[in-house]
């Protein structure tokens, strides 16, 4: 965790996203906020393991997260965790739009809780997922563009039938629209694999965001 993190500072990354998956390392999460580093937690991050678990077979949140992924539909929450978010259980959460076999997965899911005023974590990658799905009208992205309760937005490129995490280029869907919400204030979080790229690389995926280049 902590080389991550000091190659990312090194870059000029103004804050970080810890995410699950990174070897732990001790006192690290405070060892950031000595240093000034703001910090958002997403999804089964945990300073102490690689991953924790996210929801209960009964869809209790089990992580204190800034932001988390909704199950997926073949897991033993799937159906609770729509009965509670209609309940109006997750106000408090930050979900994350996903891509079919996920809950939050289709335009029809994300009017769903554009409707029910869920607050949203929008990964555009995601969504080009579901635009190639087939499942992602232009009315519903055009309806996402414009929702108030969007906390962070994620940024990265794939070939529209995975979630490759791929390098950001130019025409990368949703570019534009990522830049200006993080103009009016909103996070937006590089996702690509940057431990794949060159320094040089690294930067370029820096100036895209900041339209730079």
């Amino acid at each position: 965790m902590q080389d991550a993190a000091d190659a990312l500072l090194a870059l000029g990354a103004e804050a970080l996203q810890l995410t699950p998956g990174n070897a732990p390392s001790h006192d690290f999460v405070e060892g950031l906020r000595r240093r000034g580093v703001p910090v958002r937690t997403h999804h089964g991050f945990d300073a102490r393991a690689l991953r924790r678990p996210v929801w209960s077979p009964s869809a209790e949140c089990l992580v204190d997260a800034d932001s988390v992924h909704p199950p997926r539909d073949v897991d033993p929450a799937s159906a609770p965790w729509r009965q509670r978010a209609e309940s109006g259980a997750f106000h408090a959460l930050t979900l994350e739009t996903m891509y079919p076999g996920y809950a939050l997965g289709t335009g029809d899911a994300l009017t769903w809780a554009m409707d029910l005023g869920l607050k949203l974590a929008v990964d555009v990658s995601h969504l080009h997922i579901q635009r190639t799905s087939g499942v992602l009208s232009g009315a519903v992205w055009r309806r996402l563009q414009d929702y108030p309760l969007i906390d962070e937005v994620h940024l990265s490129a794939n070939p529209g039938d995975r979630d490759a995490h791929h390098p950001l280029q130019p025409d990368t869907f949703g570019l534009e629209w990522a830049r200006a919400r993080c103009a009016d204030g909103t996070p937006l979080i590089l996702e690509c694999y940057l431990h794949r790229l060159s320094d040089d690389a690294r930067k370029t995926q820096w100036a895209l965001c900041r339209d730079t280049t």
